[in-house]
């Protein structure tokens, strides 16, 4: 991919390192502008957002019960609505991720004993998806910074479980 007209207008911190033609890249550099750089402290706040979040909407019962939750998950953060609500969001894509991924790998460990004739198959369409995902999450590197990335990887088992109790909580009926 050409350059971007944003190399030479002061944008250097987001740099195009694509030489494809590969639209998503170029989607993915763009957004990458509209997200705050995380470092430890910020992806802390973000753990105790969920954590509180948690803990005080699983007490509860309703949509008021998540209203509070989310106004003492904000107190107790020091984060503000819009900076949760993003954080968040990078949060769901990688989590989501490598969810899809953690499972992949348990069906594959799964099914790596057998030996019946269609499971060989089934192996090589579980390496397949699990490879798509393991790309996927690298590309995030391209949305969020390849050290957020980084951050998100360091801490991945935590963030996926609170990931997993917050897709349980907020998908209940």
């Amino acid at each position: 991919m050409a350059p971007s007209l944003f190399d030479d207008a002061g944008f250097q911190d987001v740099r195009n390192f694509e030489r494809s033609t590969n639209l998503d890249a170029a989607d993915d550099r763009t957004l990458r502008m509209a997200y705050r750089p995380v470092d430890g402290a910020l992806l802390d706040s973000l753990v105790r957002y969920q954590q509180a979040y948690l803990s005080h909407a699983e007490a509860g019962q309703g949509t008021d019960a998540l209203g509070r939750a989310h106004t003492e998950a904000l107190r107790v953060s020091g984060l503000d609505s819009k900076a949760a609500e993003q954080l968040t969001s990078m949060l769901r894509s990688f989590c989501g991720r490598r969810w899809a991924a953690l499972k992949l790998q348990d069906k594959l460990r799964q099914v790596e004993g057998a030996n019946t004739p269609d499971v060989e198959d089934l192996r090589t369409r579980l390496r397949e998806e699990l490879t798509k995902q393991e790309r996927a999450t690298e590309a995030l590197g391209r949305r969020f910074g390849p050290e957020t990335l980084a951050l998100l990887r360091a801490r991945e088992t935590e963030l996926v479980e609170l990931h997993t109790r917050m897709t349980r909580l907020l998908s209940r009926g």
